[in-house]
């Protein structure tokens, strides 16, 4: 009776929660507490009634009903005293495995929104995949690799409560910024860099979040190495050796202290030298402002295999310039995101904007001299507009005019433009 008990308990689980429960010792014991409690508070029920006999025996109408009430009551009182206890006991609940994919979770406030679940491999918890250190765990529980980026879902996970950390922008995205050593294995050498994880607070105790590793970084490292292959490219599959160092993140009511408070009249009595030598007086760090920072060292390593997975990625090869040079060698597509790789100048100040079919300008996530990376969910890019304008000129139509019109004066004033079948 007790293993029916156990795995009707698991399904009533995966239909509450949508996903199979982890395995766990505190859920474990508990539940057992709870069954060992309703089969004796049922044995002295049917003791006090003569009728101590196995509910299963019985074949008549009347029982398989009871049976079925008794069974949705043990259900009951097992997710109620299961429930319960994490309530009542917050500490012990936080051991209790986050559930589901923290891709799934974090998508509304993550930019480039829900990654693919097919293309999506799951890390277990394991040797390489989670490290702790001074009270802080953390933990690498799954990853997205297309032709662009390496996406990496991260929990960190904190015995002492987190500070309440700011949003950084109006969907409720927050972060913790990583200082980290990172080793591939197609280009040895460590590279000292520091990394966003982007995502969110869930509870005091518990940070979900996205490292995103841009194909393009990596690239720029190793042309600027003297003993790397500057051509080199990125291969399907490879081993990454990730050292976390520190982690840190901007507290919301950051108080600035005593002495180093100025009136708004003081400072703007300052001339800019004099500005410039007060903010440099604030002790800093490489995450900003002591003040401003919530922040923790340590080691937390991890080596990972990554490889492609999106069937859904293509080149589309444009190999378009205009008499100066400046144009478009190719468009990287894959299931979340969009690479322009345009062809402009080192000196040039230049920036690269794209027009979906609908006529809709598409956000960026990055943009620089190589390009720019956009996202593309919401956005019809069946074909794309693309133009190459002068950073100046184009900050100032793009505050002047909304999306339609930008694009009509975009067709009069770019340096670049071309229309790309991206769908050919």
């Amino acid at each position: 009776m007790q293993k029916k008990a156990v795995n009707i308990s698991d399904q009533v689980f995966y239909d509450v929660l949508g996903t199979e429960l982890q395995n766990s010792s505190i859920i474990d014991s508990k539940m057992q507490e709870a069954y060992r409690i309703i089969r004796e508070r049922n044995k002295i029920k049917n003791e006090e009634d003569g009728k101590e006999t196995d509910v299963v025996a019985r074949k008549n109408d009347t029982t398989v009903w009871r049976k079925v009430f008794i069974t949705l009551g043990s259900m009951a009182a097992v997710l109620c005293l299961t429930f319960t206890f994490c309530v009542m006991n917050p500490v012990l609940a936080s051991e209790i495995p986050i559930l589901g994919s923290i891709f799934a979770k974090i998508a509304d406030v993550y930019p480039f929104g829900k990654l693919p679940e097919e293309n999506t491999v799951e890390l277990p918890p394991g040797e390489g995949f989670v490290s702790a250190d001074g009270g802080i765990t953390i933990s690498v529980t799954e990853e997205y690799a297309s032709n662009q980026a390496v996406y990496i879902g991260v929990k960190v996970e904190n015995q002492q409560a987190f500070p309440e950390m700011v949003a950084t922008v109006e969907n409720g995205q927050q972060f913790i910024k990583a200082r980290t050593m990172e080793n591939y294995s197609f280009c040895p050498g460590e590279r000292n860099t520091r990394r966003y994880i982007e995502g969110e607070f869930v509870d005091e105790h518990t940070f979900l979040g996205i490292i995103r590793i841009d194909y393009e970084e990596i690239r720029r490292y190793m042309q600027q190495s003297d003993t790397l292959n500057p051509d080199a490219d990125i291969p399907e599959s490879f081993t990454m050796e990730l050292e976390i160092t520190e982690i840190a993140s901007t507290l919301k009511d950051a108080e600035l202290p005593e002495e180093y408070k100025v009136s708004d009249e003081e400072y703007e009595q300052m001339t800019e030298e004099e500005q410039t030598a007060y903010l440099d007086s604030i002790p800093k760090a490489w995450y900003g402002f002591e003040y401003q920072s919530w922040h923790q060292a340590g080691t937390w390593e991890f080596t990972l295999p990554i490889s492609r997975t999106d069937e859904n990625v293509r080149t589309v090869t444009v190999n378009q310039y205009s008499d100066g040079g400046i144009g478009i060698d190719s468009i990287e597509i894959s299931s979340v995101e969009m690479n322009v790789n345009a062809v402009i100048p080192e000196e040039a100040s230049l920036c690269t904007v794209v027009f979906d079919a609908n006529g809709r300008m598409i956000e960026y996530k990055n943009s620089s001299n190589a390009g720019v990376t956009l996202l593309i969910d919401g956005y019809d890019i069946s074909t794309v507009s693309v133009y190459i304008c002068d950073i100046s000129e184009y900050s100032e139509l793009s505050e002047k005019y909304g999306d339609e019109k930008l694009q009509d004066v975009l067709e009069e004033t770019a340096k670049f433009k071309t229309v790309v079948d991206v769908e050919k």
